[in-house]
């Protein structure tokens, strides 16, 4: 079974607070105003939220055995974290949205290898019923659809993350549409870089990726590239700041003037969430710890509120939980 997650200045002090985790020897340290919203348990992993387009909810996937470790649910719960419902059950398989753009009107989409072998592009009403396989491939290809968001002025569009290749040291990324009427698959990078992640602006006119070259351990930066919907064609392709720091997790700002990424700027000494601008790659600080990696952050639709995912220290060892902080 393929593992579905893709490999994604200023600051006012505030009361430092810290909240005692299941063991005892893991005390997660924040310095900020950050609330937890969901509390992991034998392992279980919250990963990947993302609001509701009327901002009261939120999607994640919830890995049942560990961080990143199928199998895996789709999961709904209010922003204070109640109502908690499962929408889409693991049936022994993985399950996984991405932050920003998987929630479109009243459907979501994600991806999934519960059909079989290969991971395929799904979506499900967000009260668990019309449940739609929408891709469908030969899983003797090696060849694997993840990461799907929505244009959010057109939900029959799908950029994802093409793969191509089981080992990850080998595998092939790029970034791909998907009209999701007829199920055609087009091409949207050759495959020359390690391209993943897309997340498509809520102008609709623009998608941002992560690339970096291939062999490269680290290097990851943020590209935007402007989208032709008619001609399935990108242009303008450019990255955001070309600042030698790893900037991964990337998502949309509500205002699309910023894209919010997990990244060690401002001489964090773990994976923070910033805020990046657009226009002239200057960065505010959005979350700040020293004991955790945040990352995968998603902004409410208005933007006054960001959602992400935080787990102890920056190995996988630990499981995530959601937290959620206002902008």
């Amino acid at each position: 079974m393929k593992k579905l997650i893709s490999y994604l200045i200023f600051f006012i002090p505030v009361l430092l607070f810290s909240c005692q985790k299941d063991n005892d020897d893991m005390e997660t340290i924040r310095n900020d105003q950050a609330e937890q919203l969901t509390y992991s348990k034998n392992d279980v992993s919250s990963q990947n939220p993302a609001f509701s387009p009327d901002g009261n909810y939120i999607v994640y996937s919830k890995f049942i055995n560990g961080y990143n470790s199928p199998v895996s649910e789709i999961v709904t719960m209010k922003t204070d974290g109640t109502n908690e419902r499962i929408i889409v059950s693991a049936n022994n398989s993985a399950n996984v949205n991405v932050p920003f753009g998987c929630w479109v009107n009243h459907i979501i989409c994600f991806a999934s290898d519960r059909a079989g072998y290969a991971d395929e592009i799904w979506t499900v009403h967000d009260d668990g019923t019309d449940l739609k396989q929408i891709t469908t491939h030969d899983e003797s290809t090696e060849i694997y659809y993840i990461e799907p968001v929505f244009n959010p002025k057109n939900n029959g569009q799908i950029v994802f993350e093409y793969v191509t290749g089981e080992n990850d040291n080998t595998a092939i990324h790029q970034i791909a549409f998907l009209n999701v009427k007829n199920g055609e698959v087009t091409l949207l990078t050759n495959g020359s870089f390690d391209d993943r992640l897309p997340s498509w602006s809520n102008g609709g006119d623009k998608i941002l990726f992560q690339r970096k070259y291939y062999g490269q351990e680290n290097g990851w930066k943020v590209y935007v590239a402007h989208i032709d919907t008619t001609t399935k064609t990108l242009s303008n392709i450019n990255t955001v700041t070309n600042v030698d720091i790893d900037q991964t997790d990337c998502s949309w700002y509500y205002d699309d003037h910023y894209i919010l990424t997990s990244s060690y700027f401002n001489n964090s000494k773990i994976p923070n969430i910033f805020l990046l601008s657009v226009d002239d790659g200057s960065t505010i600080r959005i979350t700040n710890t020293e004991t955790n990696e945040d990352g995968a952050p998603s902004c409410s639709p208005d933007g006054k509120k960001i959602v992400f995912e935080s787990h102890f220290g920056e190995d996988e060892e630990y499981p995530s939980d959601i937290w959620i902080i206002d902008r």
